[in-house]
């Protein structure tokens, strides 16, 4: 009798949390870290995007001064960055490896991913959403009810933003509803911060230009990135109603412009200021002064762009040889403007590119 007394006076135990039936299932096994080793398993394109991974596997975390300062000073998680009461802790000043390693990788692929077409409206924005980003680095996990999660991808990302590596825009996701990055850029200092010089940049971007004139791509490239235009601001991402992140990205390609187009812009305006103070007073000269400006103007670009045009060299090459006359050029320029008439002013590039087709002159 006493022991079933003191059976039925034993206190009930309340049921276990979710942490204790973790534990429990655990059985003295150490704790998850993570579940993936970081590892970058996407294709890197030719040219460029190679030329800035090379450089961005060999920078050494550990010795990141801006990464220093940062962990000094403590880092702010995104849903604490609005609270005027959260104050960061400092931290150890060397990083574990583990978050070397994500940010390492991280780099690698938004690299890789990154659009550096000069003639982007905003140049150095990242092609893919980031959970394919997680996946490309291989921390993307997917769990039995079908939730994704990618959790070290998005605190190494957060930490390049507070570096200012990447400017990120925000916004609610569909599926889980929680604010996650929908477009990401990267900044200028997410270059010099690894040693690339901007006269660097600027030499790639122009050999990127080059290359896509050579392929005759430059009007392609131009409708994929219209296409990705209307895409965004379908989905609602676009930046209409974002001035000051329109302004920032601004600023990073004003970055990536050469010094000499600026320079030359300013003597221009200087000529123009001087030919105006000297006409002070005659209205008919003063807008005779601007036109003329914008026809010179005109003319200056109009003349670079055909440097720039191999298919216009060719047909300049051949043209003038002896092995045509001007008979025979004059006939071919005739009988494709009158097949497409307008092609000339519309696209250059494809007018003489048939011109050489219609010639029989190998391209």
């Amino acid at each position: 009798m006493s022991t079933q007394a003191a059976i039925q006076e034993k206190p009930d135990f309340p049921s276990r949390s979710r942490r204790g039936e973790s534990n429990a299932l655990r059985k003295g096994k150490s704790k998850i870290h993570r579940r993936y080793t970081p590892a970058m398993n996407c294709t890197v394109p030719r040219g460029t995007a190679a030329k800035v991974v090379a450089r961005m596997s060999r920078h050494d975390w550990h010795r990141n001064a801006e990464l220093i300062a940062l962990r000094r000073e403590g880092y702010t998680p995104y849903t604490k960055r609005n609270d005027p009461e959260f104050s960061p802790k400092s931290m150890r000043v060397s990083a574990r490896s583990e978050s070397c390693e994500a940010l390492n990788v991280l780099s690698l692929v938004l690299s890789a991913n990154c659009d550096y077409n000069p003639d982007s409206d905003y140049p150095f924005e990242i092609m893919q959403p980031f959970e394919q980003v997680a996946a490309s680095m291989g921390m993307l996990h997917r769990y039995e009810n079908g939730r994704k999660a990618y959790d070290s991808p998005l605190h190494a990302l957060s930490v390049m933003e507070q570096l200012s590596y990447v400017v990120i825009l925000r916004g609610k996701d569909t599926d889980s509803g929680q604010n996650k990055p929908l477009r990401i850029w990267l900044t200028e200092k997410f270059f010099t911060s690894r040693g690339i010089q901007v006269e660097e940049i600027r030499q790639w971007l122009g050999q990127f230009r080059s290359w896509a004139i050579r392929k005759g791509l430059t009007e392609s490239l131009r409708q994929k990135y219209e296409r990705h235009l209307l895409r965004v601001e379908r989905i609602g991402i676009d930046l209409k109603d974002r001035h000051s992140l329109r302004n920032r990205l601004k600023q990073i390609k004003r970055w990536v412009v050469s010094p000499d187009l600026q320079q030359e812009k300013a003597v221009k305006v200087s000529k123009i200021e001087t030919a105006l103070n000297e006409q002070e007073g005659n209205s008919s000269r003063i807008d005779w002064v601007l036109d003329e400006a914008q026809r010179k103007i005109r003319h200056i670009a109009k003349a670079k762009q055909q440097r720039q045009n191999p298919y216009y060299q060719a047909f300049v090459k051949w043209s003038t040889s002896s092995a045509v006359s001007p008979i025979r050029v004059m006939q071919l320029e005739n009988s494709l403007k009158q097949e497409i008439p307008g092609l000339q002013q519309r696209d250059r590039e494809a007018y003489y590119k048939a011109l050489l087709e219609r010639a029989g002159v190998p391209i």
